[in-house]
């Protein structure tokens, strides 16, 4: 784990000066609470009363004002300087008074950002821990699509060798998860898949990183997938870089499509 301190812009600390009308009120409660009906209990209710006016004349934001932010977390993507540009803008008031929530909601609007914890660090600091999205795989129009199956726009990033999804707005989750279990059924062929594609009739194509194609149709996906994977051994594994496309889409069988010598 990195941890970044960084100190906001120099604060002076608020003196609390209590006026003129403070001071006339703490006098009167020393009164009346030396007084005989105060040793008896009486004006307890008065002096409670009294001592909550004291305290309303105090600046909340001026107790303890919050001096240094740490962020905390491990990032590839995200950049130190742009959460603290982001979050520091909302570190305003003092360590009770400051909005915790609101400086995490901020946060939750960069596009990387998958969450974030803020909290109070005594005598005057803030504690940031932030988690970075995980990219899983690419979604059709050029965002990207997070471990948890989040959409998002990454922003200028270099060139990531993810499998590419693409189907209709709403299938996210469910092609993601399809791709971790199609990619299980896969594995004794030494395939990997490069992309999967749901057409707007729900058919399915996968392309492999060999340059094979799959048609697997609308239903039984699983189904003629495995039958493909029963068969590669003996019939496709030696001649696969042969193979333009195999349709899966027969009940008993399967139709291949070679590339031209």
């Amino acid at each position: 784990m990195f941890d970044h301190k960084s100190r906001t812009s120099a604060r002076p600390r608020k003196q609390l000066v209590m006026g003129g009308r403070v001071q006339s009120v703490l006098a009167k409660v020393a009164e009346l609470w030396a007084s005989p009906w105060g040793k008896r209990g009486v004006l307890a209710v008065p002096v409670i009363v009294a001592m909550a006016a004291v305290w309303s004349a105090f600046d909340p934001d001026s107790i303890l004002p919050i001096n240094t932010v740490q962020i905390e977390g491990e990032f590839r993507y995200l950049k130190r300087d742009d959460l603290q540009r982001t979050a520091m803008p909302h570190v305003q008031g003092g360590f009770f008074s400051l909005d915790l929530q609101q400086v995490r909601e901020a946060l939750l609007v960069l596009p990387w950002v998958e969450d974030a914890m803020v909290r109070r660090q005594w005598p005057d600091g803030l504690r940031i821990r932030v988690i970075e999205k995980q990219p899983a795989a690419w979604w059709g129009d050029g965002r990207l699509l997070s471990s948890r199956g989040v959409l998002f726009v990454p922003g200028k990033i270099g060139a990531l060798a993810l499998p590419k999804l693409d189907g209709p707005e709403g299938l996210e989750k469910i092609l993601l998860q399809e791709l971790g279990s199609m990619q299980t059924v896969l594995a004794s062929t030494g395939q990997q898949i490069q992309l999967i594609r749901v057409d707007a009739r729900r058919s399915w194509t996968l392309q492999l990183a060999s340059g094979l194609e799959l048609r697997l149709g609308r239903e039984e996906e699983h189904l003629r997938l495995q039958r493909f994977v029963d068969v590669y051994a003996a019939h496709f594994q030696n001649r696969i870089e042969q193979i333009k496309h195999i349709d899966m889409r027969y009940t008993n069988g399967l139709a291949v499509a070679w590339h031209r010598s």
